[in-house]
């Protein structure tokens, strides 16, 4: 998740950033400016979906900033960091799109308990109401079909929705990018990514997988072979719901890799086809929202 931080002082913009940096529930990727103007050019080229402003800077106020974004239309989030204090003041802030205020100085904690109603509506956005076009020429699951298999497979609790599609950029890897297949003919069929907290909530399954794991996985990308074996038992166990509409077979699991970084092909099976893919949200207790992209051959 993309956060931009503004403020013409150069300490606050690293208060900010390290604070941004010890978010225990999402990652999030974070660039900096200096003034609204900056700030402006980076959200056309950059498209965040948080912003952080200070009220008080030299060229544009952040309350102009607000007032800017907000006419733009483009479902950014708005947080102001600053010293005001006056609450007509902040009551005019909000008015014009701030999602909230907070006055310096401020706690690591006070910022993490601001912006997370922020990072949830914007995962609660990605989610689109369940359609039923047919993908009968694939192999892809049904998601209510799938979401049982998942729930006897992880926990109970494990939720899946449909989502819009996902496009590549720098929150995909690492990933974990798992092969089906066609038992008899040895075909891929199906080809499963998973973002870093998708793997989180399928690691779920595995009671021994330790919080401190998990955070590991999502700030330093280290996923470990644990983690890794567990999606794999998951994704086996899920491989019946896969089912080829023309053989009346199910897929089979063929094999699981840990992706660390970008290669050219998992850019073009992001930019496959709606109708050639599936993408799903999976969520359990206090976990961020994972993302999966099932795409079909």
């Amino acid at each position: 998740m993309k956060v931009l931080i503004v403020d013409d002082s150069k300490a606050t913009l690293e208060i900010v950033r390290r604070a941004l940096e010890k978010y225990s529930y999402r990652r999030l990727y974070i660039k900096k400016a200096a003034t609204a103007v900056e700030a402006l050019s980076v959200i056309g080229s950059w498209q965040p979906q948080i912003v952080l402003t200070d009220w008080h800077m030299p060229d544009m106020s952040g309350l102009m900033l607000v007032q800017e974004i907000d006419k733009r239309k483009m479902g950014i989030k708005i947080g102001m960091i600053t010293t005001v204090d006056d609450e007509d003041e902040i009551d005019k802030a909000e008015k014009a799109g701030a999602s909230f205020v907070l006055s310096k100085p401020f706690e690591d904690a006070d910022l993490h308990k601001k912006i997370k109603p922020l990072v949830r509506s914007i995962e609660e956005e990605e989610i689109v109401p369940a359609t039923n076009a047919s993908k009968d020429d694939w192999a892809l699951p049904r998601l209510p079909q799938l979401e049982k298999n998942l729930q006897r497979a992880i926990n109970p609790n494990v939720r899946i929705s449909p989502i819009k599609k996902q496009l590549f950029d720098e929150s995909k890897v690492p990933c974990l990018m798992a092969v089906f297949e066609d038992s008899v003919l040895k075909k891929p069929k199906v080809v499963a990514l998973l973002d870093v907290y998708a793997i989180c909530v399928f690691s779920k399954r595995n009671t021994s997988i330790t919080d401190e794991q998990l955070q590991l996985a999502i700030h330093k990308s280290n996923v470990c072979k644990e983690m890794v074996d567990t999606c794999q038992d998951v994704l086996d166990k899920s491989a019946i719901t896969f089912v080829d509409k023309h053989t009346r077979r199910s897929l089979k699991l063929k094999n699981v890799s840990f992706i660390p970084e970008n290669f050219n092909k998992l850019e073009v099976m992001f930019a496959k086809d709606g109708d050639k893919r599936l993408d799903f949200a999976c969520q359990i207790d206090m976990l961020a929202q994972g993302k999966v992209t099932l795409v079909a051959f």
